[in-house]
């Protein structure tokens, strides 16, 4: 024991590359997560939303065979999620002692919560696939909802960690900062848009490989929906991210700066080329989406329209000036709103029965980029923010930092006197 004991004064274990590696280790584990934990989240979700719809169209296959589908896949990729997530925990103890320990001290109650939600949401998950034909069709509604609610409740405060590490300076009761509500927010429709974008392009393969023409309609009838769902929550993205990048710049500075002058600031052109291409991508989709190549002359418009939005979005900073940069939100504005109104067709599209119609071949190979380009611009957008959470050192006389601690304190390993552990 004396050799455990004396082995918490060494420094930290290395990997190759030293700290690189480390943050690679960890990146790359928490990516996995996050994308596995975000489909969760959107799938339960979905999946008793979808089961309602099809009860209240008096049992339609294809709206219930989608949430029984989605029901599943949640309850194969639960454990796998849950996995990398101890994974990732034991990497940032081993790499980042004193980091994770300060923030488990700080957030130990919103966190025992949302890990302690595992007890109940496990047992109602096995309880809505498997009761799927053994209960009451109200009962297992209940089920669903009941389900989606828990996983709802571990975001609701497994984001209070992320909050505190963004701005944790300014926090309200520990958990609650300034940018949590806005992360929250975030998050969910986040989840929302790029887990069913990404359904929608495999729905498209899937149609294609389909033998029988019973299950290519269905497939048909599945990238549509899924691609109007994730659309929707498209239109939440730029606001929710307007106010989270407003709340970081009126309560933690230095990390405001990371993102968009030191650290992230380069990354930024990656995100607009990502945001471009399913902003775009989308309006092509709603534009060309019907089997026989329709080109309405108003859904062209609107393309081109947010083309230009986005272009403007995109301009250097050497041609929008610093005390013109509101030009930016009014480019993007109108981007969106192209985009709204192009989806609005879409959704009447959808409404008249056309929804498990033949699919354009050019619109079908756009939905499988959307979505792939929806899953890579969420991660992206996550790297962005942690880089925003390294340490600052902004200001060189005073050293003044709006993080929790520098990469240098994180590293350190707790000293532990003799007769302090057992």
């Amino acid at each position: 024991m004396a050799g455990v004991l004396s082995s918490l004064v060494t420094p930290v274990p290395k990997l190759p590359f030293g700290t690189l590696g480390a943050q690679l280790a960890i990146g790359a584990v928490f990516l996995i997560h996050i994308a596995l934990v975000g489909f969760i989240l959107a799938a339960a979700a979905l999946a008793p939303v979808m089961e309602a719809a099809g009860q209240r169209r008096g049992g339609d296959p294809n709206c219930l065979r989608y949430a029984h589908g989605l029901a599943r896949s949640v309850l194969y990729l639960y454990s796998l999620g849950a996995t990398w997530a101890v994974f990732g925990v034991v990497l940032l103890t081993g790499l980042y002692g004193r980091l994770i320990a300060t923030l488990l001290n700080q957030l130990l109650l919103p966190l025992t919560i949302a890990f302690a939600s595992f007890f109940i949401g496990v047992p109602l998950l096995i309880l809505y696939v498997y009761g799927w034909d053994r209960l009451g069709p109200r009962l297992h509604l209940a089920v669903g909802f009941a389900f989606a609610a828990i996983q709802y409740v571990f975001l609701f405060f497994i984001v209070q960690l992320d909050g505190y590490a963004l701005t944790p300076g300014s926090a309200v009761g520990v958990g609650f900062t300034p940018s949590y509500p806005w992360l929250v927010l975030h998050y969910a429709a986040a989840n929302l848009s790029w887990a069913p974008l990404l359904l929608a392009g495999i729905a498209v393969w899937r149609a294609r490989r389909a033998g029988a023409r019973p299950e290519a309609t269905y497939h048909r009838w599945a990238a549509r929906v899924n691609f109007a769902i994730g659309s929707v929550f498209l239109m939440a993205q730029p606001i929710t991210g307007f106010l989270l990048a407003e709340a970081i710049k009126s309560s933690a500075q230095p990390a405001f700066d990371n993102l968009f002058i030191f650290n992230s600031a380069a990354l930024f052109i990656g995100q607009v080329a990502l945001l471009a291409a399913v902003v775009l991508g989308a309006n092509l989709v709603f534009w060309r989406h019907e089997g026989g190549g329709s080109q309405s002359q108003t859904g062209a418009t609107l393309t081109i329209v947010a083309l230009a939005g986005m272009a403007g979005t995109a301009l250097p900073a050497a041609i929008i000036p610093s005390n013109l940069v509101a030009l930016r939100y009014v480019a993007l504005l109108v981007a969106f709103l192209a985009t709204a109104a192009n989806l609005w067709r879409y959704l009447g599209s959808i409404r008249h029965g056309r929804a498990a119609g033949g699919i354009n071949p050019v619109a079908g190979r756009l939905i499988g980029l959307v979505g792939v380009c929806a899953l890579v611009l969420s991660l992206y957008m996550g790297v962005i923010k942690e880089n925003a959470k390294l340490p600052c050192g902004i200001d060189a006389t005073t050293g003044s930092s709006s993080c929790l601690l520098t990469l240098h304190q994180s590293a350190q390993n707790f000293s532990a006197p003799r007769g302090y552990l057992p």
